[in-house]
């Protein structure tokens, strides 16, 4: 990706090239859950939100 990008704003699309995960894989995460701003990914609050998933799953005692 040779153009600057906004990590506070990116398209499905986009933030999974940059994850190296399927599209589909973030959809997953946005119908459990994760945040969008304004419509967008935010790399940060997504970041913040699987930590915040993770935590969760460890005080359930998965």
């Amino acid at each position: 990706m040779d153009m600057e990008l906004d990590i506070r704003s990116l398209s499905v699309t986009v933030a999974a090239k940059l994850l190296k995960v399927q599209p589909k894989t973030i959809r997953a995460h946005i119908r459990r859950g994760l945040p969008l701003v304004e419509g967008r990914i935010d790399l940060i609050v997504y970041g913040a939100w699987l930590n915040q998933q993770e935590e969760r799953k460890k005080a359930d005692g998965a």
